[in-house]
């Protein structure tokens, strides 16, 4: 078994990785609590917004999103002529991506500030709910009341209403049909 000085090593050795994981969970909590204060600050951002996941999130450029929305992880990037607005009470799942630029597929390499980007707008109506790891690509706009089915590419605006999911996201069904 152990002797009384290994036991002591051990406990030690305990404590110390206890008092660790406090002191970063602690800085954690604080970095995220800055993180959500600049992006309140940096981006159109309502104050009732929910970001639970924020050190999964990354947001850059032109972004507005309106009351009540929740954003559980991923990218929002836009480039310096295009922007995503998202509206009120939207439920986005984890690991979405929502990005308003692309590669100019002409000159799709070579150095960044001399290669060509193609920006569009995205717009994402209320009350929308997009499911886990949805792509969504420039120039998209989403209507009001509409769900993204998990795993989805959306490369085509999808009506209000609407329930699409695949890849490419196609229409499912309308949300006043029946199955």
């Amino acid at each position: 078994m152990y002797d009384d000085s290994q036991v002591f090593q051990l406990i030690k050795e305990f404590l110390q990785m206890k008092l660790l994981a406090s002191i970063y969970h602690l800085l954690l909590k604080h970095h995220l609590k800055e993180k959500r204060r600049e992006y309140l600050k940096k981006f159109d951002i309502d104050p009732t917004v929910r970001l639970p996941y924020l050190e999964n999130t990354w947001f850059h450029g032109n972004i507005h999103i309106g009351k009540n929305t929740y954003f559980n992880g991923g990218r929002i990037v836009t480039g310096p002529k295009s922007k995503v607005v998202i509206g009120e009470w939207c439920a986005i799942g984890h690991n979405v991506n929502i990005i308003a630029w692309t590669h100019d597929t002409e000159e799709s390499t070579g150095p960044m500030n001399k290669r060509p980007t193609i920006e569009k707008d995205i717009r994402i109506g209320n009350h929308v709910w997009v499911g886990t790891n949805v792509f969504i690509r420039e120039g998209v706009t989403i209507g009001d009341n509409s769900i993204i089915g998990a795993n989805s590419l959306v490369i085509n605006d999808v009506e209000g209403n609407s329930i699409v999911g695949g890849v490419p996201a196609r229409l499912i069904k309308y949300k006043n049909e029946s199955a």
